[in-house]
């Protein structure tokens, strides 16, 4: 009989009464136990027997005796009967976030600065879930959410809203910054086009904050050119601190250099500038009780206190 067959055939509550017809000892002890009728259950078991095409039990026996055959299914009945009840304890664990797993992809400065302390609290919470954070760039976050290897992605400015569904997450500021003995500083208030004098560094194509900064200086009619481009926020804050130029930089990223002297906001006109975070997915995708529970805490304040209060120039 072919495989397929069977499948039409036989069904999993056939199955449970043969198992418990043999592991109670007889029809009238399944019948109590599944609480069937002894007719009932001795009617699915001639269904099963004509189902398979053979004899399932020895005829005339007090106690049920299976025949090689029964004997061959019942041990597969329970096999399949176990991974039955096990697929359902795994469907509990995860809607219930017991267990599952959790992949967010994060724009460079978010996913350092930000997204660690929301992780955090949603583990205080389900701590069974298992956490994954992939700090990338912008462009690297919307490869991984298309191949299906992040759950999540925040970024500042959403995808395309024919691909991907995108909700407000938090504000982020963006302040111009420099070494505090910078020349530029001393010729506060400044126009955009004097950042260029600064020379202005940035991050790297396809950074989300490199994206930002760029579109900002063309709103005010200046066409950013980098004079040097770094591949991390920590390598760009480290050369605009030695002088090496200016920049444009969150202030989440740039708080404790701030706080410590080592950084200054330019006072620029345009300056400080308010973007917004987005938390984005694929809307072809629907997304896991343990993505769905994540995207729901982001928008809860606990996480929140811990992280630094915003810090302007004006």
């Amino acid at each position: 009989m072919k495989s397929r067959d069977l499948e039409r055939r036989v069904t999993l509550h056939q199955l449970r009464i043969l198992v418990t017809v043999v592991e109670s000892g007889g029809f009238t002890r399944a019948g109590e136990v599944l609480a069937l009728t002894q007719p009932a259950i001795s009617h699915q078991v001639q269904a099963l027997a004509r189902a398979i095409g053979h004899p399932l039990f020895q005829p005339g026996r007090g106690t049920p005796e299976l025949t090689p055959v029964g004997r061959a299914l019942y041990e597969r009945a329970r096999r399949i009967l176990a991974l039955v009840g096990e697929t359902g304890e795994t469907i509990e664990e995860l809607v219930g976030l017991r267990a599952g797993s959790l992949s967010v992809a994060g724009d460079t400065t978010v996913g350092i600065y930000v997204l660690p302390d929301a992780l955090a609290g949603f583990r205080r919470h389900h701590p069974g879930v298992e956490l994954q954070l992939d700090v990338l760039n912008r462009h690297q976050v919307r490869d991984r959410l298309l191949c299906g290897e992040a759950d999540l992605g925040v970024v500042g400015r959403p995808f395309e809203a024919d691909l991907f569904c995108a909700e407000p997450l938090l504000e982020n500021t963006l302040l111009c910054l420099s070494a505090p003995d910078h020349p530029l500083a001393a010729q506060e208030p400044l126009q955009p086009a004097r950042l260029l004098d600064g020379p202005l560094l940035l991050r790297e194509p396809g950074s989300g904050t490199r994206e930002s900064a760029e579109a900002i200086l063309r709103q005010h009619g200046v066409e950013p050119v980098a004079a040097m481009q770094l591949a991390s926020n920590g390598a760009l804050k480290r050369a605009v601190a030695r002088g090496l130029g200016v920049t444009v930089l969150s202030v989440y990223a740039a708080r404790l250099e701030i706080e410590l002297g080592l950084l200054r906001p330019l006072r620029v006109e345009g300056f400080p500038v308010r973007r917004t975070w987005h938390v984005v997915w694929p809307r072809e995708r629907i997304l896991s009780p343990a993505a769905r529970a994540f995207r729901a805490y982001l928008h809860e304040t606990e996480w929140r206190a811990s992280l630094p209060t915003p810090l302007g120039s004006d």
